[in-house]
């Protein structure tokens, strides 16, 4: 990471999209464990 001489800008945006991706994965997740919950509590009666 001390070498910055080198052009890695390429690096740095594949780390910064797979990190992004990571992200709004996760996000989909607690998503569709919120929704997952949501619907079977509301279809359980009382």
């Amino acid at each position: 990471m001390a070498a910055m001489s080198k052009p890695s800008s390429v690096k740095v945006f594949v780390t910064i999209v797979l990190s992004l991706v990571i992200l709004w994965a996760g996000v989909a997740v607690l998503i569709g464990v919120f929704a997952l919950l949501i619907k079977l509590f509301g279809l359980t009666p009382g």
